[in-house]
Formats: structure tokens, sequence, C-alpha cells
């Protein structure tokens, strides 16, 4: 049987750098080191190795560009660490995300008192004081509107399907099963992943955790990285669905929406993965993220994209 061929955007997982498959050794270790300067950093990685995996970069080594003749080059746009965590991909076969940070909410001057700290209720045991949708125009609200003056409505209201302004009673959890249960396809068991620990208290800032994953996607699809790309998604899937969104975290994740939506854009077939993967998050935790003005405010500055991507999970919590 012929090999199958992959078109831009489909990982082949035997690639990875971790397996002996991906590329001869002997090539690797032989092959002369190329400078890359970052954030006035100097990175000396085998060109062979960086070559196997990013046709850009390739190019940039052993085209016709001048950097090729100085065996150098500056990447400029592309932080320090991010790039030190696409070398250290390269020659582990996984990279180390930003840290956690601990800032206490019950120093003097915090806006948060001790009383308002643990997680917020699901929706499903305690409902919202006001309609999710309050912050869109009257027309977008119209859009996504039930008619409790309808029959049919009232009867989904008394079984339970609905609760007071139309939300489906499971939907909730059925989007954040499926969240979970998505099938990693590069995490490989011969890959040494530590496993994220979760996050135990409203205390622990997650931003530069999120941000870093964010920022080697973005790197990855910038230098064409495709399974790069999947292992952080797969990455990312993994912290996000063990982390407990707290109210005072609710910035954590505003930050990554700002960031991933301003530096990420959709393919010609609609679909950006990254985006998509925000979405689908996004889809269970909207009680608690719409209770964060920022969050509201994100989403009437946007007014594109990552709206688009908001209501389409709403359709999905709404009953017809």
């Amino acid at each position: 049987m012929g090999k199958k061929k992959h078109q831009r955007g489909e990982t082949n997982t035997s690639e990875f750098p971790s397996s002996s498959n991906s590329i001869e050794s002997g090539n690797v270790y032989t092959s002369p080191p190329f400078k890359f300067i970052v954030e006035g950093t100097a990175f000396y990685l085998h060109a062979a190795l960086v070559s196997h995996y990013s046709k850009p970069l390739d190019r940039m080594m052993n085209g016709e560009m001048s950097e090729a003749q100085k065996g150098s080059a500056p990447l400029e746009d592309v932080e320090e660490d991010t790039f030190g965590r696409f070398a250290e991909w390269l020659n582990k076969g996984n990279y180390t995300p930003g840290k956690v940070s601990i800032y206490p909410l019950d120093e003097p001057g915090s806006e948060t008192s001790p009383s308002e700290k643990g997680v917020v209720e699901d929706s499903e045991t305690k409902k919202p004081e006001e309609a999710p949708f309050g912050f869109l125009q009257p027309a977008q609200q119209g859009i996504f509107a039930n008619n409790p003056t309808t029959k049919s409505w009232q009867m989904r209201k008394r079984s339970g399907m609905v609760d007071s302004w139309g939300q489906k009673s499971s939907s909730r959890s059925q989007l954040k099963e499926s969240f979970i249960h998505r099938i990693a396809t590069v995490r490989q068991e011969s890959i040494d992943i530590p496993h994220q620990l979760p996050n135990q208290s409203p205390e622990e800032d997650y931003t530069d955790v999120f941000l870093s994953h964010a920022k080697l996607y973005v790197f990855a699809e910038q230098f064409d990285i495709q399974t790069l790309k999947l292992l952080v998604l797969e990455n990312l899937q993994k912290t996000l669905a063990i982390f407990t969104l707290y109210q005072e975290r609710t910035g954590d994740i505003i930050t990554l929406l700002r960031y991933v939506y301003a530096n990420t854009s959709e393919r010609s077939d609609g679909v950006e993965e990254l985006r998509t993967l925000l979405r689908d998050y996004v889809g269970y935790e909207m009680d608690i993220l719409m209770k964060d003005d920022e969050f509201r405010e994100l989403m009437i500055a946007d007014g594109g994209a990552l709206l688009g991507d908001f209501l389409t999970m709403v359709m999905k919590r709404i009953s017809d």
C-alpha cells in the first residue's frame, strides 16, 4: 500500500521528536548548529533537526537568504521563553510551561474578602440572577430569546428541560464531559510528560501557564510546525480540564482569550484549532465568566470572531 499523503494542517504523529523514526540521529548530531538570536539571547540548534520540522525555518537556514550565509538569524516578535520551549521540545519531545504565581487575596487593600473565596456554584444548582445575555444589544438578544408565553416553552420549563431563561439543565455537564474526554493523539506514552496538577485555591494565578501554551502555539503556527501545534493543544486542554474556575480567577481565562483572538486567524476552511478549544471551554464555563464585567466588555469590544464563537456556544446552551 502507498503511504498516505499528509496535507498542511494534518499531523503525522510518527514524526514526533521522541520517535526513533523521526530523523536519523547521525544527521542530527553531525549537522552544524545554527544560531538563532531571540531577544538578545543566542540559541544554537542542530540545523538538520530544525529543518526536519519546519519548512520556513529550513528556508531561512538553507535558502538564499542572507541568514543562511551568516549561519545565524534574529527572530523578531518571538519571546525568549517561547523559543526556549521550542528548543526544549526539539530535544526532549516536550516542553515546560509557565509557572503558577501565588497572590494572596486576603491582604489589606484586596478587593476580594475571605468570605468571597470559593468555587462559584454551577448554574444547575444556583441560577444566575440575571439572564446571561443582558450585555448584548436588544437585536442580538432577540436571536437567542425564548418566548415564555409559548406553550412549548412552558412545557419544557415544567418538565425541567430548561431553566427560567431557557437553558437546558444538562447541557453544561454534557459540554464539560465532551471537553474533558477529548482523545489525545500526540501525548504518547513514550514521552515523559509530567502531569499538570490541579489548582487548589483562587490565590493561584495561571495566567503565565496559559499564555506559555498559547504563545508556543502561535510560534508553531507561524513556522508551520504541525506536531508541536497539536501537542500544545493537548497540553492546554489537559490543563483547562482540571482547572477550577474560581470567580477570582476569571481574569486568567480572559487574558488567554484576548491573546489568542488577537494573534490567530481563521483558516480558509473556517476552523482554527486553538480558538475552537477555547470556544468549547467557554461553552461550559460561561455562567461564571458572564459575571465578570471584563469578560462582557471583551465580548462587546471584539464584536467579531470571539463574539461569534461565544454566541455559537450560547446556542448550544439554549433550547430551541
